[in-house]
């Protein structure tokens, strides 16, 4: 009689893990194959406090402690580590989601690789807090079943123990609970749509988005400068007077003399500051190279294969300048700005220098915007005075997610009460902006510039997101101040990959494709497919994003080289003459230049081996057209291979 109790207690512990089992598979069932059409209401609705992912989560995590009380047998730690895995990727998920506002994107896996140095820290305490939270109750999954074997050794109550048959009913019991709920899971949706961007191309595919790609020569006009305002998640969305009346009236009167375009999505591969710099520079998506040698942790060329708006204008002629307020190394930026054609790069430390400042006039970030464009300004002087045509970047920061940040100068500004910080950031921006705007077509060199004012990504989660749920669409912004072009409005279907390609044409290119990006300016845009038409029809991009990812890779040189008269098969890679590349011992490219060849070498250690390719001239060998090959060992010389050479087919041990 003395053991009934306890039998009863098993029975008890068996039966609620196996009730938690059935209502969460119940639920789970429900919400994904219930046939609407028993059920006149909207089933998502009927039943959404149930299914709440959140809801899951307790219920799976519920189910394994009942599991884990239940269980006499060491088995229980198997139990504990089912709890562990599954509750840290949900805190990794929902910490994820509270920044991103659609869960784990490419912008999480890109700060995974490039680490997130030169972050403003203090500005995510609330996400810091809720990770640790998660990280002591996965870690609490594991200490629970280690608690109850010790404390069973030194107090045991009895000589009964769980049966095989019970063990394994409870491992596979805890399994079901976990594969369920992680099938079931937000995350797990979204690291499987991640992996279709890591699927492989097949011929047909690579030769149809090779042909979309476009990174041919071209010349641009030299007949004005360009200056570029980057404003960090200022989307177009916060001109709504319905949902933010009077949150920018100068900005509003100047977007009313400006051609602006509404229209401009935001897609796949975008949505963070860096991938809206490589957007609208590159004409690509940014995808992460994933994990293995060549992740962002080592990598030290950015994006190696790609060509972008930099670069082009570099090779016509433009001096070519960034100036940002944020650290250079955040997310690889500095690597991105100085390896595809900025010649000066300022960010961070640029100011530190130049204003010999204390850390309170920083923000976490960096210098504050009032800064920033007071120094643009200054810069865009300087350089007007120059004969030599430039073009000149800036990116602003204050308005930077969650909250935002206020410049010094705007001590006091506030937007009606203002409780919502990122409103007040965006405030006090539209002052500042306005004003380096207008300071620009005022001033006398403006004659010979062309402005553009845009937006890097849209808003992700700041503390004025309520109000931004309510628009109907959001899009990102496009302000372009040029005599040129007449003022107005222009609605278009387009992507921030169009922006580098709309740049091209507004200066005036004899070709204006850049990347997979197509002018704006010369709307309707082809029918023929593109990646905005792919999107805006179909909206599967997967392919581009496979492609974007390949152009991380590095060739590796052997078997025979060729070429087709513009580019250079190495390997299994073309690249686009003229290039640089320098080889390691096993002949791999480990860095890759499309400029400053000269500076390149004389860089180079002695004994280095170094491989570019560029249009023939008269001095080496006498073509006239073509691609000629030079082979070099730095101080020992160099071998040129002529393009009629190249045609036919070169042996890389030849050249090696």
């Amino acid at each position: 009689m003395k053991s009934q109790p306890l039998l009863v207690r098993n029975r008890q512990g068996w039966f609620l893990a196996f009730i938690s089992i059935v209502v969460f598979a119940a639920g789970a069932l429900a919400y994904f194959h219930w046939p609407g059409s028993l059920n006149p209401l909207d089933v998502d609705d009927a039943i959404d406090a149930l299914v709440d992912w959140h809801a899951f989560g307790a219920l799976v995590v519920l189910g394994l402690v009942v599991l884990i009380l239940s269980t006499r047998s060491a088995s229980m730690i198997v139990l504990g580590l089912f709890g562990f895995v599954y509750i840290l990727f949900w805190g990794v998920w929902l910490v994820a989601d509270m920044m991103t506002g659609v869960g784990i994107n490419q912008s999480v896996l890109f700060h995974f690789f490039s680490g997130t140095e030169g972050a403003d820290y203090s500005q995510f305490w609330r996400e810091i807090l809720v990770f640790a939270g998660f990280v002591a109750l996965a870690l609490a999954s594991l200490v629970l079943p280690v608690l109850k074997i010790r404390r069973h050794r030194r107090h045991p109550r009895t000589p009964r123990r769980s049966s095989a048959r019970s063990i394994m009913a409870s491992l596979a019991l805890g399994g079901l609970l976990v594969g369920t709920g992680w099938l079931a899971s937000p995350w797990h949706r979204d690291l499987m749509a991640l992996t279709r961007t890591y699927s492989l191309l097949d011929g047909d595919q690579e030769r149809r988005l090779e042909a979309l790609y476009d990174t041919d020569r071209r010349t641009v006009s030299r007949d004005k400068n360009l200056v570029v305002l980057y404003l960090e998640s200022f989307e177009a969305t916060y001109f709504d007077e319905r949902l933010f009346p009077d949150l920018l009236p100068e900005l509003r009167e100047l977007r009313q003399a400006s051609t602006h375009f509404s229209g401009i999505a935001q897609t796949p591969g975008a949505g963070w500051t860096i991938a809206g710099l490589v957007n609208t520079q590159c004409g690509l998506p940014l995808v992460t190279p994933g994990a293995g040698g060549n992740d962002m942790g080592r990598v030290e060329r950015f994006l190696p294969k790609a060509k972008c708006l930099a670069e082009y204008l570099g090779e016509n002629g433009f001096e070519t300048v960034y100036m940002g307020g944020a650290s250079g190394e955040f997310a690889g930026k500095d690597r991105f700005l100085t390896q595809h054609g900025f010649d000066i790069v300022r960010d961070k430390h640029y100011f530190q220098e130049w204003q010999d400042a204390t850390h309170s006039e920083f923000s976490g970030w960096g210098a504050y915007d009032d800064e920033l464009l007071e120094r643009t300004y200054a810069e865009f002087v300087e350089l007007s005075k120059q004969d030599t045509p430039f073009a000149l970047f800036a990116l602003t920061m204050d308005t930077h997610h969650p909250h935002g940040h206020l410049s010094p100068s705007c001590e006091g500004v506030r937007y009606r009460d203002g409780e919502i910080r990122t409103l007040n950031a965006l405030h006090c921006a539209d002052r500042l902006v306005a004003r380096f705007i207008e300071r620009v077509r005022r001033s006398p060199y403006y004659a010979d510039t062309r402005l553009v004012v845009l937006s890097d990504h849209l808003a992700m989660v700041n503390d004025a997101k309520e109000l931004i749920d309510r628009a109907d669409k959001r899009e990102n912004l496009l302000m372009l101040f040029d005599s040129d072009v007449a003022p107005g409005e222009r609605r278009v279907q387009g992507t921030m990959l169009d922006v580098g390609a709309t740049l091209l044409s507004l200066m005036k290119a004899d070709r204006t494709a850049l990347g997979f990006g197509r002018s704006l300016l010369e709307q309707p845009m082809p029918t023929t497919r593109s990646y905005t038409a792919d999107y805006y029809t179909t909206g599967d991009v997967t392919e581009y994003l496979s492609f974007a990812r390949g152009l991380w890779d590095m060739p590796t040189v052997f078997g025979e080289i060729r070429s087709n008269g513009k580019g250079v098969l190495l390997g299994d890679n073309r690249l686009e003459a003229p290039f640089f590349s320098v080889l390691n011992e096993h002949n791999k490219v480990v860095e890759l230049y499309f400029h400053n060849f000269a500076e390149h070498i004389d860089g180079l250690k002695e004994g280095a081996r170094y491989l570019y390719a560029l249009e023939c001239e008269e001095s080496l060998r006498g073509d006239s057209a073509g691609v000629c090959l030079v082979s070099g060992l730095k101080g020992a010389g160099e071998r040129v291979f002529s393009s009629t050479e190249l045609i036919d087919g070169i042996l890389a041990a030849d050249i090696l």
